[in-house]
Formats: structure tokens, sequence, C-alpha cells
């Protein structure tokens, strides 16, 4: 079991540290353990624990009720919080991403599938993938950046929705007659392919003919590519930074073979930083970007 800094627990719930040592102290929310120093350590009980108590807030509930309540009586209110009148949608979609998010960092396969089958019952995956899925990847991305989740847990989750989500491609009409043609790749030594997988879903879901490429596409191949379908868009996303001058090289192949292609790039802010952006390369900064500049822009 994997123990937690209350940085870490705040950083995971959005709960202020200082918010949760008052909940500790005057309700004895979280008992938890020191080390020799007197530092406080968490368990993955109290992660889980803190995330439901986000949530039930959110919904109305006082710290001093949720407090009291047994972990059957916590994951019982939880359940009602969807269906309870007067709670904002955002709030109802904050209960499914605390929860994949708790299930997928103590490693509980099963738990974390039930919560992405409750969800479909309730949600179109469309709305799934935009408003419950994105944002979770933008919270792991953010919290892997931080060191504070480790690789095994955001591969974890990622290999899941890996699964998910090529099921629900799967399920997509191939749209052979589109005149929206768009590519999607990870240049090389590029492998976290999730992104990648999200955006060729929502832009099959929106009527374009996707060429998916996934994962380490040699440049030579793809402006090959590209050059012979005439492609006039692509998407591609950016993890690992190889350094500015490898990151623009790149790029200044892509313009010169592909000059009538758009390239749109998401990834982390790192990498995109360093990116010398010409007319022919946008950055994808949100899922707004991403539908704003690509889907709606079509």
């Amino acid at each position: 079991m994997r123990v937690y800094s209350i940085k870490e627990l705040e950083n995971f719930s959005g709960t202020k540290a200082h918010t949760i040592r008052i909940w500790e102290q005057r309700y004895e929310l979280l008992k938890p353990k020191r080390t020799e120093t007197g530092i406080r350590i968490y368990n993955d009980d109290d992660l889980k624990k803190i995330l439901a108590t986000a949530i039930l807030i959110k919904s109305g509930f006082k710290i001093s009720k949720v407090a009291k309540l047994s972990k059957e009586e916590m994951n019982f209110e939880l359940s009602k919080v969807e269906d309870k009148n007067g709670i904002d949608e955002q709030t109802k979609y904050e209960t499914y991403i605390n929860g994949l998010l708790s299930a997928g960092v103590r490693f509980e396969e099963k738990e974390f599938i039930s919560i992405f089958n409750k969800s479909q019952e309730k949600y179109d995956p469309y709305v799934i993938y935009i408003e419950i899925i994105y944002p979770l990847l933008v919270k792991i991305g953010t919290m892997w950046g931080r060191d504070d989740m480790n690789p095994l847990q955001e591969h974890f989750i990622s290999n899941i929705l890996r699964q998910k989500i090529l099921i629900d491609i799967d399920l997509l009409p191939v749209n052979e007659t589109s005149n929206n043609e768009i590519a999607l790749f990870l240049p090389e030594k590029e492998t976290h392919e999730i992104g990648l997988l999200l955006s060729n879903y929502l832009l099959k879901k929106a009527g374009f003919k996707t060429y998916y490429f996934g994962q380490q596409v040699p440049v030579i191949n793809l402006t090959s590519f590209i050059e012979e379908k005439n492609i006039k868009q692509a998407v591609g996303f950016i993890f690992h930074s190889q350094g500015s001058e490898k990151l623009n090289k790149m790029l200044n192949v892509l313009t010169k073979k592909c000059p009538n292609t758009t390239f749109y790039w998401g990834g982390s802010e790192g990498p995109l930083k360093a990116l010398n952006i010409t007319p022919n390369h946008k950055i994808i900064n949100s899922i707004d970007d991403f539908k704003n500049q690509i889907i709606d822009n079509n």
C-alpha cells in the first residue's frame, strides 16, 4: 500500500492541506500515522476518503456530517449524487473523475471498470470522453509531471482507458466519403498514446476520415503519406522534451515537405513551449481548443 503526503492529498483532491488538517483536528475525518520526525503520512484508504469527501461537500453535505459517515454510508451517499436534485452537472462529472482516479491509483481494476461502466449507463460516450475522461487525463498528466503519481499508476489507468476507447472507436463507422481527412500520429520516441486515441474517437464521431498511425512515426514516412494523399490537417502529441533543437528540426521538415498542411500539437507544457510556431503549426491547449480549431472549423 502506497503512502501519501498531505500535499499529495491536496493535489489529488483539490482540497487545501490547511483544510484537511482542520478536518482531522475538529472532526477526526482522517487519522494519519506519522513518521519519526512527525510528518503526516496517509494510505490508500485515506486518499479514497478525501476524494469522496470533496464530492460530498460540493453536493451540499456539511463536513460534520461527512465525518460521521461509515465507509458503507459514504459509498451510498456518493451513489446518490448523480440523481440528487439541485446538483450541477460538473459536480456529477467530478464524482466519476474522482472515483476513477481513486480506483486507478490503488490499482483496483474491477472498481475502475465498474465506475466507467456506470458512467456509460448515464451518459453518451461523447459526453463521457469530453466531460469525464479528458479532465481525468489532464489531472493525471499534471500529477505525473509533479511526481505525485508514479509511472505504474499512470500506465495502469491509461491502459484500461485505452481498451475502453478502442472499443468505442470500433463501434463508429469508417467515414470513407468524408471530405475532412486528418492524420493522427506521435513523433519518434513518443509512446503516450491515450490522448491521440481520444482525439481519434472525437474526430471520427464528428464525421472525419482519420488516418491513425499511433506511436513513434518516422517523419520521413509521415511527410510522404501526407504529400501522396494531399492531407490538409494532422494531429500530433509531444510529451517528452528531446530538446528544442530536435523538436524544431522536426517542425521545419514538416513545414518544408508539407507547406499546405496544418499541424495541431497537444501534449506537455514544457515541450510545447519549446516549439517555434510557424503559421501552419498550432498549439492545442484544451479540449475547447481542439473542438474550436479542428472540429468546429471544418
